[in-house]
Parts: structure tokens; sequence; C-alpha cells
């Protein structure tokens, strides 16, 4: 593709930019440093401007009127996994080429709800407050007002087990917690992990965590 140019409004490092500019032209720019998103007509004017054939953004919005203002546009990479915030049927039509990035941040998330369950398990945004707010006089009072419990031996449901939903699942049964699984589209075959309809894990699970769409 030596002749083609690709616009870059996705974070990307350093290394990979340079590799990608021994194949074709870039222009870079992340809406991280920029703090802007481009709107499809405002996106279709930057193509023109820049001659581009290579599309990648992250949250910029691509729809029909962007496709149909750049005939040259071929391929679009969305660096995420929803693809609500470009026409893939209208990219399509025009013989674009679109695809997204499933699962590239699973482990990120998956590592947050973990953290979240600690927090609600373990009180800590509260026993953080306590202390800052100067509350703490009497030196009995956290053992009672702020005692917390353990994940160990609790129960979580998780409800869409797709990327982000096994991670957490290996996560919590490392950890010792009974795990429920729902999801009427995935049937992954685990061990640790106990697939039961959607009234039942409600009614049993300690802490629920919901990983849809």
């Amino acid at each position: 593709m030596p002749n083609d140019h690709a616009l870059i409004l996705a974070p990307f490092s350093d290394n990979q930019l340079a590799r990608l500019r021994l194949e074709l032209g870039v222009t870079y720019q992340s809406w991280m440093d920029s703090r802007k998103l481009y709107g499809p007509d405002e996106l279709a004017q930057r193509l023109l401007e820049e001659n581009c054939s290579v599309l990648v953004i992250e949250s910029d919005f691509a729809f029909a009127e962007t496709f149909g203002q750049v005939p040259g546009l071929r391929f679009v990479g969305i660096c995420r996994t929803a693809t609500n915030h470009v026409d893939v049927e209208a990219a399509t039509k025009c013989g674009i080429v679109v695809v997204n990035t499933p699962g590239r941040n699973a482990r990120a998330v998956a590592e947050h709800t973990l953290g979240l369950m600690l927090a609600l398990a373990r009180k800590i945004p509260q026993s953080h407050n306590y202390v800052r707010d100067g509350s703490w006089q009497d030196p009995t009072e956290p053992y009672t007002t702020l005692r917390g419990i353990e994940l160990h031996g609790r129960t979580v449901g998780i409800i869409g087990l797709g990327a982000i939903g096994l991670l957490v699942a290996e996560i919590c049964n490392a950890l010792g917690m009974n795990v429920l699984g729902y999801d009427p589209y995935s049937d992954p075959d685990l061990a640790y992990l106990c697939k039961v309809e959607l009234d039942d894990l409600l009614a049993r699970a300690d802490f629920v965590d919901v990983h849809v769409p």
C-alpha cells in the first residue's frame, strides 16, 4: 500500500506508528492529545484534506454521510469492541472494509471489576472518607461500622460471558469464590463456572457483575 495514506485519530504507541510509516503515509492526531472527537461531516472533510484511504479511530463518528463524501476511503479500523459510532452497513455498501478490536482492554476492565468488588467488600471508600474527614475518634468504632467481608467463599454471579466476563470468572475463581454465570449466547466449558438461569443467579449471588452491551 505504498500510495495509501492513513488518518489515525486513536491513541497509538510510537513503535507501532513507526511500523505503519514503513508501509504508508500517516497523519497522527490522537483524540487524547487534541481532546477532539470528529462528527461525520467534519471527519469527511479531514479525510479529504489528507487524501486518506485508511482511517483509524476510537470514538469519532463515521456515518453514511462520511463515506459518501470520501470515495477514496477503503478501510476503517476501530480501536475498541463497540461499533455503534460507525455505520458498518453504510461502509460495506461503499466497499469499505471495517474492522474492530474485540477484547482489547478486557483484562483491564476485569481487574477494575475486581477492584470495585474489593472496595464494596472491605468498605474502602467509606474507610477513606472516615479517616479523611477526621471522624475516627473512637478507636473501636471501625471494628463495627466499617467491618467488611472476605471474597473467599462468597458467590459471584456474572451476567455476560464474553471476554471480560470470562476473565472476571477466572480471577474470582482464583480468589476462592463460587462462580455462577448467565449468557444465552455463550456456553464455555469451564469446571469452575456454573451456568444457571438469570433468576437463579440473582437469587444466589452475593455480588452481581454485568458485562453486556
